[in-house]
């Protein structure tokens, strides 16, 4: 839940700001304003709109870091300024359209327009209405993260640090053979990243780059791979990472896996006490 009040956060702090820009403009504030900004409010209204913005940024940052929270904040100015661009013409319209008297009575002026004569528009309207809750309800119901999840293990391996989980807490999954298998996922730095050629993971400690174990898919960010718990698996055993740097350099940790997979080391327990 976390996730969608933050969404939804960058989004109200987004629309803020620019209708608060929009506001301190001669022509779109007399528009909804009814008559020209004093130069005063206008001040004011930029020392506000700005602010909003970098706090969307802010938000965006803190909660997912800086390369997703830039692609994020980005992602709702765009919406926050979509909804304001097709609004803004109609409610201009509609204060030059009322008589005085209701101006001064300050009716209330309907968000959007009537859209029966206009299908195109009507069908954009509703996209650029409808996408931010269908985006917040799809964060809402998605499910998060492994490596944000409070459970994932933040360490180091050589000068590179990471977070690392499991893809789901779990008993392994068995496949034909009687084979059990689980999957985990992996986070380095962001300035590590770029440091990086491959990370690898296997059960118990390898012995070269060639039995380091199996690799993780994708060559950046959230990298994902499923090993397999060989016969002699324990739940005492340890889960060894190596990583390999684009210098040549190798780098290792090891993990227990009760500490990473709890579930998984219950498991382990239970099926070698079995007759």
């Amino acid at each position: 839940m976390t996730a969608i009040w933050l969404n939804a956060a960058m989004l109200l702090a987004s629309t803020g700001g620019f209708l608060a820009l929009a506001l301190a403009s001669e022509k779109p504030g007399a528009a909804l304003l009814g008559q020209k900004p004093a130069p005063a409010r206008r001040w004011g209204l930029r020392l506000l709109g700005w602010p909003l913005l970098a706090l969307a940024l802010v938000e965006g940052t803190v909660g997912w870091g800086p390369s997703v929270g830039w692609v994020t904040w980005l992602g709702w100015l765009t919406v926050a300024g979509a909804g304001l661009v097709f609004a803004f013409p109609y409610w201009e319209r509609a204060r030059a359209a009322a008589p005085a008297r209701e101006r001064r009575a300050a009716a209330p002026v309907p968000l959007l327009p009537p859209l029966r004569a206009r299908p195109l528009r009507a069908a954009v309207l509703a996209a650029v209405v409808i996408a931010p809750p269908a985006y917040l309800a799809a964060v809402a119901l998605s499910h998060e993260q492994p490596v944000l999840r409070a459970d994932a293990i933040a360490g180091q391996a050589g000068p590179w640090r990471f977070t690392l989980a499991e893809a789901d807490r779990r008993v392994p999954r068995i496949l034909l053979g009687d084979f059990p298998t689980k999957s985990y996922q992996i986070r380095f730095c962001d300035a590590c990243d770029d440091q990086i050629r491959a990370a690898y993971l296997k059960v118990n400690k390898p012995r070269s780059l060639r039995g380091a174990g199996l690799v993780f898919g994708s060559d950046r960010w959230n990298r994902s791979v499923e090993i397999q718990l060989p016969n002699s698996t324990g739940p005492d055993s340890e889960i060894w990472l190596t990583v390999e740097g684009k210098d040549g350099s190798l780098h290792h940790a090891s993990f227990p896996i009760r500490q990473i997979s709890p579930a998984t080391a219950d498991w382990l327990q239970h099926r070698r006490q079995e007759p």
